[in-house]
């Protein structure tokens, strides 16, 4: 077991770390949104047709929604228990309360341990990236994807998109003339043209889009059992508040004497 000062300059470091990650999480989510879509398109051309590389492409995704909760919950897995450690230390012989909430056992926590998690809970780093998790559209059809470059990830496929590119061509067409036989035309006899357009197949192609997002339900059960647990919290705290208060020992007017007056 640690002793007390190191586990304390463990989690004052690990604390500004920790800060410093959740806000870049925080970023991560409301503005690099592009790293958890994925592309790819093919493009074959048809015989007697040019190539066209700008209907190829290849964007990988680059990180899931899961792959950063889970990195986020290991590095507050070590921080906080340490954090807890200290508060339960500093809290030896007090009085302690159940956390129970939705069938999970949390441990008896001190009112020192029950405030130090509603502070945590209520951090605004975590509202802010709880709520801009990126999710993926419900407007588009999705399924768990079975591309090869993704395996052993959270990734997310829409449906194979298969198609004919196609275009417009002129084609010159000679009029023909009902007063006249074409047989025996005059010599200096014009024929009169039009255009005419006709579509042609070009080429093959398929699209595909891959996520790593969440689905809304996913974030929107993330929200209801943060909110759960902060409102456990709460009424904990009240229970285990329950008792008659105990003055300290602090001598506070001396103290603000010595820190206002040097007295």
């Amino acid at each position: 077991m640690k002793k007390m000062n190191a586990m304390l300059a463990v989690v004052e470091q690990s604390a500004s770390q920790c800060t410093k990650n959740l806000k870049e999480l925080a970023t991560c989510f409301k503005k690099d949104t592009g790293d958890f879509l994925g592309v790819k398109k093919t493009y074959t051309a048809r015989e007697g047709y040019a190539d066209d590389p700008s209907k190829r492409g290849f964007k990988r995704v680059v990180s899931t929604v899961d792959e950063k909760i889970e990195a986020l919950q290991k590095e507050l897995l070590a921080h906080l228990t340490d954090l807890f450690s200290i508060e339960r230390t500093n809290s030896i012989g007090a009085a302690k309360v159940p956390l129970v909430v939705e069938g999970h056992d949390f441990g008896e926590l001190t009112a020192i341990e029950l405030m130090r998690l509603k502070s945590f809970l209520m951090r605004e780093e975590f509202e802010q990236i709880y709520n801009a998790i990126p999710v993926r559209s419900d407007a588009e059809e999705w399924a768990r994807t079975t591309d090869s470059d993704y395996e052993g990830r959270e990734i997310w496929e829409t449906p194979l998109i298969k198609g004919v590119a196609k275009t417009s061509e002129n084609e010159e067409v000679i009029l023909k003339d009902p007063n006249l036989n074409p047989e025996s035309l005059p010599a200096n006899y014009v024929a009169k043209t039009t255009v005419k357009r006709r579509t042609v197949e070009v080429g093959d192609y398929t699209a595909q889009t891959f996520s790593g997002e969440w689905n809304l339900r996913q974030r929107s059960e993330l929200l209801r059992r943060r909110a759960i647990l902060l409102k456990a919290v709460i009424e904990a705290l009240k229970v285990v508040n329950d008792v008659e208060a105990v003055a300290s020992d602090i001598q506070v007017e001396a103290l603000l004497n010595y820190i206002h007056y040097g007295k």
